[in-house]
C-alpha cells in the first residue's frame, strides 16, 4: 500500500497494481457492514486491495496520515450516507384508496374464478375417466394443474393438487375420492361465496390460499393459562412450518399457533410439551375456530398440573366430525385419547371399548419403552386416517402432581 489516509469515518489508501496509476480503494468504516470501492477491475468484492487496507487498518500498521478524500470516493461516501437516511426516515402512510383496493380485489377474484373453473372441468375428467386412469398419470399432470392455480392466484388449490398422488397407493380408491371432493367442494365453494356468512368466507380464503388476517382485537385482554400440548415440524414447499397445539386450561379448548421460516432460517426455540404458562393467545374467528394468534413476547413455562381426562377414541371421530361440519377443508384436529394401549403391529392405538386408531410417524416400541408397557395419554393430531402422536403421559404418571 503506497499512500493510506485513515478517518474517523472512512480508510483510504493507494496500491500500486501492474499499471502506472495506482489503485485508489476506500473503506466505508460508518457502519458495521464491510462497504468498499476500489478502481481496480477485478469483479470480487470486497477486492483483495480493500482486504489489505482493513487488514492495515485493523493492525494500526504503516504510516497513516490526514488528508482530503478524491472525489471519486467522496461522493461515494455521500451517496451511501444520504441512501442511509432516506432509508431511516419514516414514510408516511399512503391513504388507501377504496376505488383501487376494489379494483384489485375484482381482478383477483376473476383470476381465481377462471382458475377454479378449469380445475372443476379438469376434476370432472378425471372421474369421467376413472379412477383407475389417474394412477397411470405421470407427476407432471398434476405438477401442470398445480402450477395453473398458482397463476390464477389460488395457491391452496395448488397444494390440494400436488397431495393427489400421496393417495394413489391407495387400492380401495376411497382416499382419493375423499381428497377429490374437498377439492371439488372448494371450486363449488367459491362460485356459492356471496351466501357465505363472513367466518365461513374466510375459511373459504384461507383453504384457497389467500392471507388470514391475524391482527389482533384491541384493547389488552388478559393473559389466559395455556398448556402446550405438543409440536410438529415439517418442510412446507420452501418453507420450514412448525404447528404448535396448546390447550386452554379454562375450557379445555384446543388451537394452533403456526409458525413459519424461509429454509435455512431456524425456526424459534419450541416451547416444552405438557408445560403451562400465561399466554396472550386469541382465536382467529372462523366457523371452526381453531388458528391461534400470539400477542404474547415471553412467557415462563412450568410443568402442568391438570391431570389430562379420560377420553375414548370414539370422541375422537365425533370431534373430527363436528370439525369437517363446520369447515369442510380441515386437514388436521388436536386431540388427546386415553388411556389407550400401544400394538406394535401395525402401530394403533386402542381403548376400553375396542376402539383403535392406526398411528403415523411415531415408533410403537419407543411408546412401549416411555410406558413400561402400561396404557398411557396421547396427544396428537388427527387427519382422519391416521393418528400423529405429539406428546404421552403414561398412565402411572397421571395422578401425580
Amino acid at each position: 500500500m503506497a499512500h493510506a489516509v485513515c478517518l474517523a469515518r472512512s480508510a483510504v489508501g493507494e496500491c500500486q497494481g501492474s499499471g502506472a496509476q495506482p489503485y485508489v480503494v476506500g473503506v466505508d468504516l460508518r457502519t458495521p457492514e464491510l462497504a468498499s470501492k476500489c478502481s481496480c477491475p477485478s469483479r470480487k468484492f470486497p477486492c483483495k486491495h480493500a482486504l489489505a487496507l482493513l487488514l492495515l487498518e485493523a493492525g494500526q500498521q504503516g504510516t497513516w496520515t490526514a488528508a482530503p478524500l478524491p472525489d471519486t470516493l467522496q461522493k461515494w461516501l455521500d451517496g451511501r450516507q444520504a441512501r442511509a437516511e432516506t432509508a431511516a426516515t419514516p414514510k408516511p402512510e399512503k391513504p388507501v384508496d377504496p376505488a383501487a383496493k376494489a379494483k384489485r380485489e375484482a381482478a383477483r377474484s376473476r383470476k381465481i374464478t377462471r382458475g377454479l373453473e378449469d380445475l372443476h372441468l379438469w376434476l370432472q375428467d378425471l372421474i369421467r375417466e376413472g379412477l383407475q386412469a389417474a394412477r397411470t398419470r405421470s407427476y407432471r399432470d398434476w405438477d401442470t394443474q398445480a402450477a395453473r392455480l398458482i397463476d390464477a392466484q389460488a395457491p391452496g388449490a395448488a397444494r390440494l393438487v400436488r397431495q393427489i398422488p400421496e393417495h394413489l397407493p391407495d387400492e380401495t380408491g376411497e382416499a382419493l375420492l375423499m381428497h377429490l371432493g374437498k377439492v371439488a367442494l372448494l371450486c363449488e365453494g367459491w362460485q356459492q361465496r356471496e351466501t357465505l356468512s363472513e367466518p365461513e368466507r374466510a375459511q373459504l380464503l384461507t383453504a384457497l390460499g389467500q392471507p388470514l388476517s391475524t391482527a389482533l382485537p384491541p384493547g389488552d385482554a388478559p393473559a389466559d393459562h395455556w398448556t402446550v400440548m405438543g409440536a410438529h415440524t415439517e418442510q412446507d414447499g420452501k418453507l420450514n412450518a412448525r404447528r404448535t397445539w396448546l390447550r386452554r386450561d379454562s375450557d379445555s379448548k384446543i388451537g394452533v399457533l403456526l409458525e413459519f421460516a424461509p429454509q435455512g432460517t431456524g425456526l424459534s426455540a419450541e416451547w416444552p410439551a405438557r408445560h403451562s404458562a400465561a399466554l396472550n393467545l386469541h382465536f382467529v374467528p372462523t366457523a371452526h375456530p381453531q388458528r391461534l394468534i400470539s400477542g404474547s413476547a415471553d412467557a415462563r413455562f412450568s410443568a402442568t398440573s391438570q391431570p389430562p381426562s379420560a377420553v375414548g377414541i370414539r370422541e375422537l371421530y365425533a370431534e373430527y366430525a363436528r370439525a369437517l361440519a363446520l369447515n369442510p377443508w380441515t386437514e388436521f384436529i388436536g386431540f388427546e385419547i386415553g388411556p389407550v394401549s400401544i400394538l406394535p403391529d401395525p402401530p394403533q392405538a386402542h381403548d376400553d371399548h375396542g376402539d383403535a386408531v392406526p398411528l403415523a410417524d411415531a415408533d410403537p416400541y419407543a411408546l412401549l419403552a416411555h410406558s413400561a408397557g402400561q396404557r398411557m395419554h396421547l396427544f396428537g393430531e388427527w387427519d382422519g386416517r391416521a393418528f400423529r402422536p405429539l406428546s404421552a403421559v403414561p398412565e402411572r404418571q397421571v395422578d401425580r402432581p
